[in-house]
């Protein structure tokens, strides 16, 4: 993913970020730890730190099986 410039589609687990968190990491370039797992997997949740600064676009979309959100 270093240096790759693609879509990305994870399935948050836990408490789902608000939009205004979103924004707010992406204004401010935070690196931030969330717990995924990849969209069509059925992996178990790990940690993945995300660098916001990098990320142009991001929506919240939700999950229809299961628990979390699309991210």
């Amino acid at each position: 993913m270093a240096g790759q410039a693609h879509d990305l589609m994870l399935r948050l687990h836990g408490d789902p970020p608000t939009e205004d968190d979103l924004a707010g990491w992406m204004q401010k370039g935070s690196v931030v730890r969330l717990e995924v797992s990849e969209q069509g997997s059925h992996q178990t949740a790990h940690g993945m730190l995300v660098n916001f600064s990098g990320v142009v676009f991001a929506w919240l979309v939700p999950f229809r099986s299961g628990r979390g959100v699309s991210f």
